[in-house]
């Protein structure tokens, strides 16, 4: 390994001279990885409206499925309860804690390629934060932005405790089942458990590669759920 990074330090930095653009190791995606690059995490904020009307075929409710790119995603329930959120911390100083009650989204989702690993959620999609991210429950006229577990980790991945495979890619033809959660926010569960109007819950989701330009590009999107109060069990 050393002598591999060697190597590459020396190709790029000795004698002054610069990589030739259409080399490999110019160019190496950037797809692989717990954490985007730095340079991407400076910006929280999206240049577009995060809140703009999605279209009808990224629409489902429960027990529906949307067909995204290589996804396929089916919401199949929708839980209020309390959430166990763990760390895992590999050098045994992990633990598990309950920040409280909180929305449960369970989602049955397919890999629809014949050749990609897909991570269909990723934590920093659903972190904890008030940004106006893409992922966020729309109850009437307000917004709830973010989930209940803090992004970048500091030194283990935490997660809640439905979300443990999640790290494990998605595999080929595979099918599983994802859970994201909101935050623990009791004005979110009283405004849910009364509105009479429908709730949509917009989620992020890696969809897979679209072809841009004749590259092979990794891309997001958001699917929204729409349900109504009665449908939400334990509330």
């Amino acid at each position: 390994m050393l002598a591999t990074l060697a190597a590459v330090y020396g190709l790029f930095f000795s004698g002054g001279e610069k990589v030739d653009p259409g080399h490999p190791l110019s160019v190496i995606p950037d797809t692989f990885g717990e954490f985007e690059p730095a340079s991407r995490r400076k910006v929280s904020q999206f240049k577009f409206d995060v809140h703009q009307p999605l279209p009808a075929n990224l629409l489902a409710r429960l027990g529906q499925k949307i067909e995204v790119g290589q996804l396929q995603v089916e919401p199949v329930g929708i839980e209020k309860r309390r959430l166990i959120v763990k760390v895992d911390d590999k050098r045994g100083g992990g633990g598990s804690r309950s920040p409280g009650d909180a929305l449960t989204l369970r989602l049955k989702v397919t890999n629809t390629s014949a050749d990609l690993l897909i991570h269909p959620l990723d934590p920093a999609f659903n972190r904890k934060t008030t940004d106006k991210i893409l992922t966020h429950l729309v109850v009437g006229k307000q917004t709830y932005y973010g989930g209940p577990v803090p992004w970048p980790f500091r030194t283990a991945r935490v997660y809640e405790e439905s979300q443990e495979h999640d790290a494990d890619p998605l595999r080929p033809g595979e099918t599983r089942e994802y859970t994201v959660c909101s935050d623990t926010n009791s004005r979110l569960l009283a405004e849910v458990k009364k509105t009479r109007e429908p709730i949509l819950w917009r989620i992020q989701v890696r969809r897979g590669l679209i072809d841009f330009k004749g590259r092979e590009v990794p891309v997001t999107a958001v699917i929204g759920v729409e349900f109504k109060s009665e449908e939400v069990v334990g509330l």
